[in-house]
């Protein structure tokens, strides 16, 4: 399928705010971070897992889970400071390698299969630059303004929500862009991204506590499916 080195970036921090030292977090036996790397490293198509941090706990337990571990600038890991994208350009400056899937351990539901479909996605398609992971919204939305952004409300007959044209909202899970374009424009994708539409039992984005809650509650209730009915699952 290829003829490039494909390296997978996580990048965590010992910053973060909504939920402290939250790829450090536990959903079952497992940390967020330690989830996301296991993931990674099932892939056939990912050569390389890498881990940037300036939490020198967190690149030890990266390095203990199989990942290559890579000291990150505290000025690159302060989100008060430094920009998305002064961040994104500085990983990949301290990284080399040919195609980055760049991976994100607070979407802990993301498989390894569909990490794969990814980048086969990538490397098959020619009319798009990069690739970024998407989950289908099918809702009634409205405007800040007060009015229906997608549909009549007043109209004789109600459209359901399964029959109003497709948004698709990005939700963090996989990047993929070549190293060079990721370092020259100092962001995840390019201008035409292929939006990859994840499967909608995957999508979990874990920003604050509550997120986290859900996550393992749906990990627990999954688990137990599993024990009941394996044949199943």
């Amino acid at each position: 399928m290829k003829s490039y080195e494909v390296a997978s970036i996580i990048v965590v921090r010992k910053g973060s705010l909504r939920i402290p030292e939250k790829s450090m977090q536990h959903i079952g036996s497992k940390t967020l971070l330690q989830n996301k790397i296991e993931q990674l490293k099932q892939c056939k198509h990912i050569d390389r897992v890498i881990v940037g941090s300036d939490s020198l706990d967190m690149l030890e337990h990266a390095s203990e889970c199989g990942a290559e571990a890579v000291r990150r600038p505290d000025y690159y890991c302060d989100e008060s400071r430094a920009s998305a994208n002064e961040m994104i350009r500085n990983m990949c400056e301290l990284v080399q390698t040919d195609v980055v899937v760049w991976a994100h351990c607070t979407n802990p539901f993301i498989s390894s299969a569909t990490y794969d479909r990814a980048v086969e996605q990538f490397f098959n398609q020619k009319e798009h630059d990069s690739l970024l992971s998407v989950v289908k919204l099918q809702e009634h939305l409205w405007n800040a303004d007060g009015t229906p952004h997608n549909y009549d409300p007043y109209a004789p007959r109600h459209t359901p929500a399964r029959q109003l044209p497709p948004y698709y909202m990005q939700d963090g899970g996989i990047f993929i862009n070549t190293h060079q374009s990721m370092l020259s424009h100092s962001y995840f994708f390019g201008k035409r991204p292929f939006l990859f539409e994840i499967p909608s039992e995957e999508f979990m984005d874990i920003n604050d506590e509550r997120d986290l809650i859900c996550a393992r509650a749906l990990f627990a209730h999954r688990l137990q499916q599993q024990t009941e009915s394996p044949q199943t699952i």
